[in-house]
Order: structure tokens, then C-alpha cells, then sequence
């Protein structure tokens, strides 16, 4: 179900600059409520646990907690909240222990105020949502693409067509339009995917298709 509700944000980063700069993009929006701000992983750990909190907004490199230990506890503590990782970091395996820990969005900072909140809209309706900047980034590999080496884990090539689209940033509804599928399938050919790999999540479906060159 869309999320109906104004969104309560919590935008974390050591930079008092970016930390007002989204504050100020963002509040006039309809569908923002109350914007919080922290400067730290643990101070935005103390405001999950004490304020009305959606969604995180956070960057990796912080001091005190990182994003990582902050996404961590948080996860552990408040599981429905929603993070979204703003960073210029994209290395794989950063993205990867970020995907591992529970966020459920990873943009680039020199990003736009649109793809943010189309990644905010995005984990609020419970999908995930990884800039098709990083993704191209991660996944834009030599050799190509290949099917799973593990043929009692292959998937089938609509799978790896969808799987491509999530890789590229798209939702449901978009890769259904894209694919002429109703949004349900897709969203089944999802759940099918995460089944059969063992996966907990879109991200690390993204994760796995992109170690084994699916991308």
C-alpha cells in the first residue's frame, strides 16, 4: 500500500552543510513532515529510539558510529525504519556490507533532488531502490554477461531480464510497462528469484546477479 502519511526524516552526515542543504530541498515537499538532523551515527541512533522517525538519510564516513555500525543498530532496534545511504563511496564491497546490514537505498551524492525522492517513494512503499549511477557503476563489467554457473540455481532469462531493470533503478510498475507484464508478476518473478538464490533481499539479489556477471 502507498504510504499516506507525511514521512519524518532523520538526515545524518558530519557536514553541517549537507545536512542543511537536503533540510532546505526537502521541506517544502507535501509528502515530508518533521525534518530531524544529526551529525553522527550514534546521535542518530539516540533519535530513532526517542523521536517519530520514517526514514534515515545517512552518509558512510562519520564519526563516533559510521553509517554502517548506525544502520546496524538501528535495523536492530527499529527494523521499519527506512535508510537511505548518500555517499560518494561505490566501491563494491562497501555497497555490499551496506546492502548486507538492512538499507534499503543506496544513492550517489552528487545526486538530484529528484532521484532522491524517487529513492525516499520507493522505501516507503517497501522496495528497494540502488541509483542506476552506482549500479552502472558495480556492474558495468568486462566479459560480459553469463548465466549462473550453478545450474541448480539458474534463472530463467525473463528472471535475468527483470533482474537487469531492478539493477537499473526501476520499480515494479516501471519494469511492468517496460516488459508489457502486470505489476504482480513482476513482483512474483521477484520473490521467485529471492527463493530460489536463498537471498533476503532486492539488494542483494542485485548483489548476487552482479558477482556472477548476470549484469
Amino acid at each position: 500500500m502507498p504510504y499516506i502519511r507525511p514521512i519524518n526524516l532523520l538526515i545524518v552526515d558530519d557536514h553541517q552543510l549537507i545536512t542543511d542543504g537536503l533540510s532546505q530541498i526537502l521541506k517544502n515537499e507535501k509528502s515530508i513532515g518533521e525534518i530531524y538532523t544529526a551529525s553522527n551515527g550514534q546521535i542518530a541512533f539516540e533519535q530513532v529510539l526517542s523521536l517519530d522517525i520514517d526514514c534515515v538519510i545517512m552518509d558512510i564516513n562519520m564519526p563516533v558510529l559510521s553509517g554502517l555500525e548506525s544502520t546496524k543498530l538501528i535495523k536492530k532496534e527499529k527494523p521499519l525504519i527506512k535508510i537511505i545511504i548518500v555517499s560518494m563511496l561505490c566501491d563494491a564491497t562497501i555497497v555490499g556490507s551496506m546492502l548486507k546490514a538492512g538499507v534499503d537505498a543506496f544513492i550517489n551524492k552528487d545526486t538530484g533532488k529528484n532521484e532522491l525522492l524517487k529513492a525516499l517513494a520507493s522505501v516507503m512503499q517497501g522496495e528497494k531502490y540502488i541509483s542506476s549511477q552506482i549500479s552502472s557503476h558495480l556492474l558495468n563489467k568486462p566479459n560480459n554477461r553469463s548465466q549462473v554457473a550453478d545450474p541448480d540455481r539458474q534463472l530463467t532469462g525473463r528472471e535475468i531480464e527483470v533482474i537487469r531493470l531492478i539493477a537499473d533503478g526501476l520499480t515494479n510498475r516501471e519494469i511492468a510497462e517496460k516488459l508489457f507484464l502486470s505489476s504482480t508478476t513482476v513482483d512474483t518473478h521477484r520473490k521467485n528469484m529471492l527463493a530460489k538464490l536463498a537471498l533476503r533481499n532486492t539488494a542483494s539479489l542485485v548483489k548476487y546477479a552482479s558477482d556472477h556477471k548476470l549484469l
